[in-house]
């Protein structure tokens, strides 16, 4: 691996080793808080547990920036518990219940003791022959802890509403992949923390305001009250979208290992093109690889940033990723690199100048 990349590398592994469903990203709040420098950065909350950091030496003048990474990953939260000790599941995110069968569960009771067991499903062997040829879905998902009873379970504070979490190590493939369970977004927190101590003591002409989102996954929450602080003029979303490098895959521009990807549209934003134009600007003159795409599903928490103060220049900085929802997704460290460099490139550059001239509708 790259020297340039070791720094990005083991902030994934930090963050995607961190449980943190949606609603109960504390975890990673925590891990955030530690690892940034408290004599450079200044943090605060807002209502819905979002953080927010900023440059203790902030400027009161010129753009104000927000740069958005959501926490929070897709898991399930137990919904009933059968008379044998299994696990009935409600689904946090979107998940294909095809992806976790077989594969191991972490579910924390009440008291926050972790336990590991199986998403559980029937043998094949035993499996009606007109059930082989159909998909799984929710409802034929369950854990099983190997309790015998439903009161096992309940003697164990497993309860309804009981978190249950994707798992899936952290390990490193050839050419500078690195796959882990939840690498939407912690790849986004990753590039956060690296980009916040890039520039943490470095004199910008901008107020730039970091911040680690809640509840993406089911429905941009924290992106909405976090803006509501913030009143930005320009939003920066960095999220995970899905690559189109894979057998099979329809066909798409997004690839792992070609840089950045800045998303022109989704279901729920068409990106700034001024913004898009200047962003783009910066990565030619800074040769940052760095490519324009147009999403073909999902959203980012861009759907609720752009609303922000009256309207907001807003844009999506994506990492493409292979596998997402998934126990373990895939991402390229130069992807990576790519979004951190372009980001410490604007924040250096953006100042009061040139918002008016290239970005600011007049």
């Amino acid at each position: 691996m790259s020297n340039n990349y070791q720094s990005l590398a083991s902030k994934v592994k930090k963050y995607c080793s961190i449980d943190g469903l949606s609603r109960y990203e504390e975890a990673v709040v925590d891990e955030l808080k530690k690892s940034v420098d408290s004599k450079s950065m200044n943090y605060e909350r807002d209502g819905l547990g979002s953080i927010i950091f900023s440059q203790s030496n902030k400027p009161s003048t010129g753009p104000i920036i927000q740069i958005a990474a959501h926490m929070d990953e897709v898991g399930f939260i137990v919904q009933d518990i059968t008379d044998k000790g299994q696990l009935i599941l409600s689904m946090i995110g979107g998940i294909w219940p095809l992806t976790v069968i077989g594969t191991k569960a972490i579910v924390y009771n009440t008291k926050g003791k972790k336990y590991e067991g199986v998403f559980g499903h029937t043998s094949i062997h035993i499996l009606e022959i007109e059930k082989r040829n159909k998909v799984p879905e929710l409802k034929d998902l369950y854990v099983d802890l190997g309790f015998n009873s439903k009161k096992e379970a309940q003697d164990n504070f497993i309860e309804v509403g009981s978190r249950v979490c994707l798992s899936g190590d952290f390990f490193q493939m050839n050419n500078d992949y690195v796959v882990a369970k939840a690498m939407d977004n912690r790849a986004g927190i990753a590039v956060l923390e690296e980009v916040m101590q890039r520039v943490q003591n470095k004199k910008l002409n901008n107020q730039v305001y970091f911040v680690g989102t809640v509840q993406e996954e089911v429905g941009t929450r924290g992106a909405k009250t976090s803006i509501q602080k913030i009143k930005p003029n320009i939003a920066i979303a960095l999220d995970t979208c899905a690559s189109h490098d894979t057998h099979q895959a329809i066909k798409g521009i997004q690839e792992l290992g070609k840089g950045a990807a800045l998303r022109i549209k989704d279901m729920g934003t068409l990106m700034d093109p001024k913004l898009i134009n200047y962003l783009m600007k910066i990565a030619n003159e800074c040769n940052i690889p760095v490519y324009k795409y147009v999403a073909q599903g999902g959203g980012t928490d861009a759907a609720e940033l752009q609303y922000g103060n009256g309207g907001v220049a807003t844009i999506t900085i994506s990492l493409p990723q292979r596998y997402l929802h998934s126990p373990l997704g895939v991402c390229h460290l130069k992807d990576l690199k790519a979004a951190a460099d372009l980001l410490e490139q604007f924040l250096l550059k953006l100042d009061e100048a040139e918002f008016n001239k290239y970005i600011k509708y007049n």
